[in-house]
Order: structure tokens, then C-alpha cells, then sequence
């Protein structure tokens, strides 16, 4: 198994909705340009493993992470977040975030070198939503 770049599909809703967001960043001097980033790990063709993100302002956003119950522990995860950052660093972002649950475990993301920079209590009732981030080296 291998991680492979996979094409991102977006519907009508969301293009209007990412345009009206360009047309009005034209204005306020930060045009909203996010570049997909889309990653999959396959299994005899299925989707085992995967990352959704994008790229904007010089940042990578990591959406979703996702690795299937058999594979986890085996680290699937770490090299998906590890190749994002890399085309990341291609891309010329200085840095990543993302947010998670309490109870989707942030400490993964901390054993990468991820910084909590805010928390959002009791979302859901008695978790936090946990932002996390890490700056590239320069």
C-alpha cells in the first residue's frame, strides 16, 4: 500500500459558495484561492486511509484524517500528515492546523510537533474541540 494524490470533487453549491468568498476577497485584499489537498491509502482498490485538506494564506488546513480500525497503530496517519506537510512545504505555506476532539485524541497530532493554540469547551457537552498547529522550519 502506498499514498496516492487523489482528486478532490466539489459540488455546485460549494464553487458558488468558494466564489462569492473569491469575489469578495478581491476587495478586502486577501483573495481566498484554496488549493485542495487530497490523499488516499488503497487496499485491492478500497479506501482505507485518507486525508482532505487544503492549502490557503500560506497555511496547510488539515480537514478530516481517517484510517480504518485494521490499520491503525501501524503508522498510516503519521505518514499522511508527514506527506502533507510536504506538499505544503512546496507549496510555500509556512505552517499547518487543525482541529480536533478531546476524544479523537490531539496527543497524536502533539507527537507530530503540533501545538495547541485554543480550545473550544464542552463541543460536544463535557469535550473540547482542540485547535492545533505547527510552523515549518524557515
Amino acid at each position: 500500500m502506498q499514498i496516492e494524490i487523489a482528486q478532490p470533487k466539489q459540488d455546485h453549491v460549494e464553487q458558488a459558495v468558494v466564489a462569492m468568498l473569491s469575489e469578495n476577497a478581491q476587495i478586502t485584499g486577501f483573495p481566498y484561492q484554496p488549493q485542495p489537498l487530497v490523499l488516499k491509502v488503497c487496499d485491492e482498490g478500497q479506501v482505507v486511509a485518507g486525508l482532505v485538506g487544503h492549502t490557503n494564506w500560506d497555511w496547510l488546513y488539515i480537514e478530516t484524517l481517517a484510517v480504518a480500525a485494521q490499520l491503525r497503530g501501524q503508522g498510516w496517519g503519521r505518514k499522511l500528515v508527514t506527506e502533507a506537510e510536504r506538499i505544503a512545504i512546496e507549496r510555500q505555506c509556512r505552517g499547518a492546523w487543525v482541529d480536533t476532539f478531546t476524544f479523537q485524541s490531539p496527543e497524536f497530532y502533539e507527537r507530530l510537533g503540533y501545538q495547541p493554540f485554543g480550545q473550544l469547551p464542552d463541543y460536544p457537552v463535557g469535550q473540547r474541540r482542540v485547535f492545533l498547529r505547527k510552523l515549518f522550519a524557515q
